[in-house]
């Protein structure tokens, strides 16, 4: 089912055609493999995005440096 305001790309990762849904200033709000059907939800990235921000939320304050800084 469509989102509501989203665009749609679809790319290539790793040999596997996948459309994205785009929403906002170009935050990836949906995920599909287009040979498996298999969908990342606007549900899962929400939850996603909240897991990483705990993370570097423990990362800063054990004073653990990111690799990429």
């Amino acid at each position: 089912m469509p989102i509501s305001g989203a665009r749609y790309r679809v790319v290539t990762r790793g040999g596997k055609k996948v459309r994205l849904a785009f929403k906002g200033k170009g935050k990836v709000v949906e995920a599909k493999n287009l040979e498996t059907g298999a969908t990342h939800t606007p549900a899962e990235f929400g939850r996603d995005e909240a897991k990483s921000s705990v993370v570097q939320n423990m990362l800063r304050s054990s004073g653990a440096r990111n690799s990429r800084e």
